[in-house]
Parts: structure tokens; sequence; C-alpha cells
């Protein structure tokens, strides 16, 4: 019996070796990568990662952020993309994704990929207000006012989101609205340009 589970005790030790042998190889490459990144070295950085690359999903979120530094906007999306499907309720690898998104244009991957986030949180505020953003510029007016009042509940103070849904206001003919959001607007920034050309239109 005590043979029996000295080979079964050898046969576990041979086998956490190599596993145990892979994670330096993983620490030091990203190291390395990190010290070239604060070097703007962006090929130097991305060296390392490929170097060991087996598809994780760390290493696509990383390979992911510096393509996208180094302005390869495919191949960070792609990256993003792969990290995206491997944790689908991960918030970090779909905000990533955006950034290549933006850059090349493509402006309705970047509206569904809000909508996944505000799927896992509705409450985000980042994603409400970029999707807000993004409504505003096709002047749908109730669409944008929907997702700035969910970021002014949460940040009343808060002058883009509040400057933002009063534009949205004026364009629905909620004068009432528009005025108390940009009189806020300029108790948060004195004299601002916006507010006051919006008040001028009241």
């Amino acid at each position: 019996m005590d043979l029996v589970k000295l080979t079964f005790a050898t046969a576990a030790l041979v086998y956490a070796v190599p596993a145990a042998a892979q994670a330096p190889d993983q620490t030091a490459a990203f190291a390395t990568s990190y010290a070239a990144e604060a070097k703007a070295d962006y090929a130097d950085a991305i060296a390392p990662i490929k170097s060991i690359y087996t598809g994780t999903y760390e290493q696509n979120l990383r390979l992911g952020w510096l393509y996208f530094l180094a302005k390869n906007y495919p191949a960070a999306a792609a990256h993003y993309q792969k990290a995206v499907e491997q944790r689908p309720y991960a918030i970090e690898p779909k905000f990533g994704l955006i950034k290549p998104l933006n850059a090349l244009g493509q402006i309705e991957k970047m509206l569904s990929t809000y909508e996944t986030i505000l799927k896992v949180d509705p409450q985000n505020t980042q994603a409400n207000y970029w999707t807000g953003v993004i409504y505003l510029n096709r002047k749908a007016y109730s669409q944008a006012a929907r997702y700035f009042e969910h970021v002014v509940n949460l940040y009343p103070f808060d002058y883009d989101s509040n400057i933002s849904l009063a534009w949205a206001y004026l364009n629905l003919g909620k004068k009432a609205e528009a005025r108390a959001l940009y009189t806020k607007a300029l108790l948060i920034r004195p004299g601002d340009a916006a507010a006051t050309a919006g008040l001028r239109r009241l």
C-alpha cells in the first residue's frame, strides 16, 4: 500500500513540475513587457507576450492594450474580442475593446458593446454616459436622455452629464428641465459657454 501511495505521489510531482516551471516564464515575460511599455517601446513590449502566447485571457487582454498603444487597431480589437469571449461577464475586456473600435470608427459595434456592459452592470456610469453620447450624436434625443438620466441620478453634480442631458431635453422641448440643468452646469462651471448658450435658446 505504501508503494502505491509513493507511486501516485511521484507521478503527481512529475506532472506538477511543468506547470510550476511555466509560471515564472509568464511572470518574467509580463515584467519585461511592462518595462518596455514604460519606455513606449511597444514592439518590445509585445514581443515577450507573443513568445509565451498560449491564448489565455490575461495574454489577450495585455496584447489588446499593447496593440492599441502601437496603433494596430485591428489586432487590438481581435485580442480584446478573444478576451471578451473568454470572460463573457467581465467588464474590463469590453471597455478595452471600445478603444480600438472607436479608433476604427466602428460606432455600431461600440454601441452594442456598451449595451452588453449595461446588461451586466445597468448602473455603470461610463457605459450609460457614452451610450447617451452616441444617441445624442444621432439626434435620437429621447434615447440619449434615458441614458444621461441614469448618470445624473447617480452623479447629480457632474458637469458632462448635466450639460448633455440639458441639450437632449432642449431638443425634446422640455424647457423647464433644460433650464434647471443649464443653471446647475453654470454652478459647476461659472461662465460656461455651452450652458450660457443653452439658456439663450430657451
